[in-house]
């Protein structure tokens, strides 16, 4: 386990990383920050410049303030390459926090579900989501958009159980093809699956021909721009009925959760 010096750090000190975990730190009220009587949060100037000064190589803009659930912090809406995102911050502006805060008495991931409800995608998104899908399975049942990628190997588990569902009329299965720039080739294979009509036998031999169509490289890279836009950063990632996003796998009885809307057992 990480010291807490190494994830919670001073302003005026040395400068931390965006990606390391907090969860460890603060769960279920536990706080490893000496107490502060002030209830309120710091001004939304005073945390833009703190975040400059911890994070000066990146271009990052304080949207808002608030209290968070977890006592003696304040959930700090950011936005970074058109993304929204939640840090913490102490109740004096002294101290930022990013990563993963969970409640210890039923497991739920706090910061995920607040970035999913920031970027909950509109009715309209959900349009636009509708023409950038590559194939659909079924044809009944509520529509679950499911952004995925030829090359990624937790995206089969995920298949292994949304596929099944589809065939058996639970949902509409509606596939976005988002390859990954470190993924070789998946751009192609993309391109090619759409082209070519190959669907899910397509996406799950990795099918490439020679066949890049302008209507399939279209698709493909809005597909990308518009998902990244809106907090999609990674594979495989579900779009639910209510527009509310998730990332990472999950089973059938999370998926179903998140359909009528109890989340229940969550990601794998």
């Amino acid at each position: 386990m990480n010291s807490v010096s190494s994830v919670v750090r001073q302003i005026e000190g040395n400068k931390m990383p965006m990606t390391r975990p907090i969860a460890s730190y603060v769960c279920a009220g536990l706080l490893l920050l000496p107490s502060i009587a002030s209830a309120g949060c710091p001004a939304t100037e005073t945390l833009q410049k703190a975040v400059q000064t911890v994070f000066k190589q990146q271009e990052i803009t304080v949207e808002k303030v608030a209290p968070s659930e977890i006592p003696g912090l304040c959930d700090v809406q950011i936005r970074h390459k058109g993304q929204r995102r939640i840090i913490y911050s102490d109740q004096n502006g002294s101290y930022l926090m990013a990563g993963q805060a969970f409640r210890v008495s039923d497991g739920e991931n706090l910061t995920q579900a607040k970035i999913a409800e920031l970027n909950r995608f509109t009715p309209a998104d959900m349009e636009r989501l509708s023409g950038l899908t590559a194939f659909t399975i079924g044809n009944t049942g509520p529509e679950v958009y499911f952004v995925t990628d030829p090359q990624c190997p937790y995206c089969q588990k995920a298949e292994a159980v949304l596929v099944p569902m589809a065939e058996r009329g639970e949902i509409t299965l509606r596939v976005l093809l988002y390859p990954l720039s470190f993924h070789r080739g998946a751009k192609e294979e993309s391109i090619s699956i759409i082209c070519d009509k190959k669907g899910m036998d397509g996406l799950r031999t990795r099918y490439r021909s020679e066949n890049q169509c302008e209507e399939g490289k279209r698709k493909v890279e809005e597909t990308v721009k518009f998902l990244s836009e809106r907090g999609i950063a990674g594979t495989p990632s579900y779009i639910f009925p209510d527009g509310l996003p998730h990332s990472g796998v999950l089973d059938e009885a999370a998926i179903k959760g998140r359909i009528t809307g109890r989340k229940g057992d969550a990601a794998r």
